[in-house]
């Protein structure tokens, strides 16, 4: 029999004491698992600890009724609003589709409103704003009053709250979205009419619902989603394939809450991420390494013998310790993996505002874990880079998948730029937002002394370039973690200071690659990122064929090479083989004259291509006398000395890779 009800899952979330709660009891019609603050913790303070989970069901649009189905299910994922709770809000956002933002009308966004909007730029696809609380207002001293005055004086205020919301939203992804005045609870602060002596309706409910159902669509097949169109058995049939298609894929579950139930075994409640499962399949839990075969399964106290993706679930297993597993996930066996280190594709959240650096330390969330991780940025070679309109693209286009899985090949470019182990990555100090790279060789220190070369001044200074480009990140967990492939990343600072009201989401991604840190080897082949180095050199005279110049090391520091005073040769007698003076090195640093013809022979074969400061291209030939001097052969003609002059430039660029064992090889 045909599935006729569609779920769609709604994460509510917003500042602590914003009315989150209040709300989901006014739309609620069925109750599950942590609703409504059942923690006996929460009730005692007030606030919402936990995931808290129930549903309404109404009838289907007509472009759902297309597709097939009948009604439409709203499973309702009440998130906690306190700050210290970042972590339950992080993995509740991950399961949701909609989104449904509520701001307290009396006070407008606050810093965990902002938080959420983050979060929501990350993991939901769309999102609607409640403004509640629209019964109430702010006396004198700022004191919390009923709801004391008439109609178009709320509605004058109401306009007047969504005008400042929807300016804080305009700089997002969420711009223009729906702004819904309600009062989940009218009234007094403490929700009782004191002159009638019981609580009065909820305003605005209707319209939200309204409104939600407006914004509900069909989840495609790899994660998009899109409205039926054509004709109705068209759009049945499709849906069909589409689930069809979906069901064949690896079961996944995400896992919020466990508990036993006497007599019958543990239940797990949770959500379905992906695929499906039937009563009697076995599924494995992959963090504790067992595999359990399904009892049971129910969806709001009602029996189901299959579920699917999107689904809100209860599954019923035997011989299972409740406290063992508390947030988790439960998959079709071997299809989740364990690792300690991965590569994830990521982006700077704008919101953030101190530098993420390269080589720090992070809370980095994958699923509904989070652990430390040591972090690496890297990103494509300068000459691959993107038009700032086309990073601008990509950016959006990501943001506009919610946090959702985007299938090889998929539109507006975000796989054209997937990881590639076959190509060469640059190592960067820290992840770039929208404002670019800047570029590592874009004025060459030999190019800079052109003008200086000819007698003239400097140039003035012009804006510096920037890259444009996809940006990854190299994670290394300080515990092992499970996670399924291409999972949600997010990265923030949980350890800063709760009452500042700076952003703590520094960035967010997505896995691409998963690695074994203990293999030096396959980590180079699979990571090959290498930091950008230089060297210089002058000319000190060109023999009698022209083509044929003897060089020395720069003695003097000049623009922006990395290092300075070193000759542009290598000695592989060396244990740390630095790119040193060629005379203190072999003459000094080997001790051996028996080791000092082999260096040069090493040298002579060297055969590095040197740049000249007007652009002209030699190769390194060997070593001249063992003063530290080299020649180099220029096949156009060598630069000449000019009397009076500063001697001619030359510029040795190379790669280091960072994963390299061997930390003597240079590559150009």
């Amino acid at each position: 029999m045909p599935t006729t009800t569609y779920n769609v899952n709604v994460g509510v979330l917003g500042h602590v004491d914003s009315g989150k709660t209040s709300l989901v009891a006014a739309l609620s019609t069925t109750l599950s698992t942590a609703a409504l603050d059942k923690n006996p913790q929460s009730r005692e303070r007030g606030i919402t600890l936990d995931l808290g989970f129930s549903s309404f069901t109404v009838a289907a649009p007509p472009h759902m009724q297309a597709a097939g189905y009948s009604l439409v299910q709203f499973t309702l994922v009440d998130c906690p609003g306190h700050a210290s709770l970042i972590r339950t809000i992080i993995g509740g956002a991950q399961i949701i589709d909609l989104m449904v933002l509520v701001v307290d009308a009396s006070k407008g966004i606050q810093t965990q409103t902002a938080e959420c909007i983050v979060i929501g730029e990350v993991a939901a696809a769309d999102m609607v704003v409640a403004l509640n609380k629209i019964g109430m207002w702010r006396g004198v001293g700022g004191a919390l009053m009923g709801d004391q005055f008439p109609a178009e004086k709320r509605e004058r205020y109401c306009r007047k709250a969504q005008k400042l919301v929807g300016a804080t939203l305009a700089a997002t992804k969420f711009a223009g979205c729906p702004i819904v005045p309600v009062a989940a609870r009218p009234g007094t602060p403490d929700s009782a009419d004191a002159s009638q002596g019981g609580q009065a309706a909820p305003l605005g409910v209707q319209q939200l619902v309204d409104t939600l159902l407006e914004r509900v669509q069909l989840r495609a097949e790899g994660g998009g989603s899109s409205r039926g169109s054509g004709g109705q058995s068209g759009a049945a049939a499709a849906q069909q394939q589409q689930q069809q298609q979906q069901q064949q894929q690896p079961f996944l579950f995400y896992i919020d809450h466990c508990f036993a139930i006497k007599g019958q075994g543990t239940v797990l409640t949770g959500t379905v991420m992906r695929g499906g499962v039937r009563v009697g399949d076995t599924v494995e839990l992959p963090e504790l390494r067992a595999q359990k075969k399904v009892k049971s399964m129910q969806m709001f106290r009602q029996p189901v013998q299959a579920c699917s993706r999107g689904d809100r679930l209860g599954i019923c297993v035997t011989q299972l310790d409740a406290k063992q597993v508390e947030r988790g996930l439960a998959c079709m066996p071997g299809t989740v993996p364990t690792f300690t280190a991965a590569v994830a594709r990521v982006q700077k959240i704008r919101f953030y505002g101190a530098e993420v650096r390269s080589r720090s330390k992070m809370h980095v969330t994958v699923g509904h874990t989070t652990v430390m991780a040591e972090l690496q940025f890297f990103g494509l070679p300068d000459g691959e880079a993107e038009t700032a309109n086309d990073a601008q693209r990509q950016r959006l286009a990501q943001l506009t998948l919610g946090g959702q899985r985007q299938q090889p090949g998929g539109g507006d470019g975000v796989a054209a730029s997937a990881f590639d182990s076959s190509r060469h990555y640059l190592y960067q100090d820290c992840l770039y937002g929208s404002e670019g790279r800047p570029l590592c060789w874009a004025a060459p220190a030999a190019a800079q002394h052109c003008a200086q070369q000819q007698g003239g001044s400097e140039p003035a200074d012009a804006p510096a370039a920037a890259h444009q480009g996809q940006q990854w990140a190299y994670l290394r967990f300080s515990q092992p973690v499970t996670a399924p492939e291409e999972s949600l990343v997010i990265g923030s600072k949980l350890d800063a200071d709760l009452h500042t009201s700076s952003c703590r989401l520094a960035f967010h991604g997505r896995l691409c690659r998963l690695l074994d840190p203990s293999d030096q080897t396959e980590l180079h082949r699979l990571l090959p990122v290498y930091k950008p180095k230089q060297r210089e050199g002058v000319i000190e005279r060109v023999e009698a064929d022209g083509c044929t110049a003897v060089c020395r090391h720069a003695s003097i520091t000049v623009g922006n090479t990395y290092t300075f005073g070193a000759a542009l040769f290598v000695c592989p007698c060396h244990p740390i083989y630095l790119l040193i003076p060629l005379a203190c090195l072999c003459a000094g640093a080997c001790f051996k004259k028996k080791q000092t013809s082999r260096c040069l022979q090493v040298l002579a074969r060297v055969g590095m291509r040197v740049a000249a400061w007007d652009g002209q291209e030699g190769r390194i030939e060997g070593g001249f006398g063992k003063s530290g001097k080299f020649k180099v052969f220029f096949s156009g003609g060598a630069p000449q000395v000019q009397q009076g002059q500063p001697p001619p430039r030359i510029l040795l660029q190379f790669k280091r890779f960072i994963f390299d064992g061997d930390k003597r090889r240079m590559v150009q």
